[in-house]
């Protein structure tokens, strides 16, 4: 994994396609504008308490900016924006604020307003050559880190070689199990793993770096140039 910062980003509020960090995390909204458009409608149900409720107005704009957990308006400056690369899309690493920017986003959009932010840019780049490496090599399987111990056990007294690796939580949760191609046997254990209901990590890692590759030479996001070479 390559990690690149970019001291100085800046952008709208309305670019922000993801947040990392939210009491609603679990219940998921497929975009920051709708995310906010379901807060709006919480509070004016929910907790106004004589408040005159939030609509799209300048009045309402102003409120939801105001709030001190949207670090970035407040000079706090804690929070961060990230962009992985097979992925694409820009999100905003939070501290906190995650509902009040996305209704203070949801706002903006409809009555034609822009929210300035800036801050540090973190870009997540997977190796190139690295993954290709691993793929051509070996097989990957995740497994759930309960059973990542024993399965190593096994797989090393029928193969002979293997290993065990925590896998980035931005891409997966479990443990990679990793062991050489090459032989009938590694074949018929890798056979046995996926017939068991494990995840073949590799068909995932080649659709990652296809996507990966796709965003660095076709996006036109203003973030795309701030990668490295997509090849590397």
């Amino acid at each position: 994994m390559q990690v690149t910062m970019v001291p100085h980003f800046e952008c709208d509020a309305s670019d922000i396609e993801g947040i990392s960090a939210s009491k609603s995390a679990d219940m998921p909204h497929e975009s920051v504008d709708v995310f906010g458009a379901y807060y709006i409608d919480e509070q004016n149900r929910y907790a106004r308490k004589g408040k005159p409720p939030l609509g799209l107005d300048d009045a309402s704009l102003k409120e939801l900016c105001s709030h001190g957990e949207i670090r970035l308006l407040h000079g706090r400056g804690s929070d961060t924006f990230s962009v992985r690369a097979w992925d694409g899309r820009l999100f905003l690493d939070n501290s906190g604020g995650s509902h009040h920017l996305a209704g203070a986003v949801h706002v903006a959009k409809r009555i034609g307003a822009r929210i300035h932010l800036a801050s540090k840019l973190y870009l997540y780049q997977l190796n190139h050559l690295t993954v290709q490496w691993l793929l051509d090599g070996f097989h990957l399987v995740l497994l759930p880190k309960d059973l990542a111990g024993q399965m190593l056990w096994t797989v090393k007294s029928l193969v002979g070689s293997g290993s065990n690796m925590e896998f980035p939580p931005v891409l997966a949760e479990g443990t990679l199990l990793a062991f050489p191609r090459g032989s009938q046997i590694a074949e018929s254990v890798m056979a046995e793993l996926l017939s068991q209901g494990h995840h073949d990590l590799g068909n995932d890692l080649r659709e990652a770096l296809t996507a990966q590759q796709r965003f660095l030479t076709e996006s036109t996001a203003l973030w795309t140039k701030q990668f490295s070479s997509p090849t590397c």
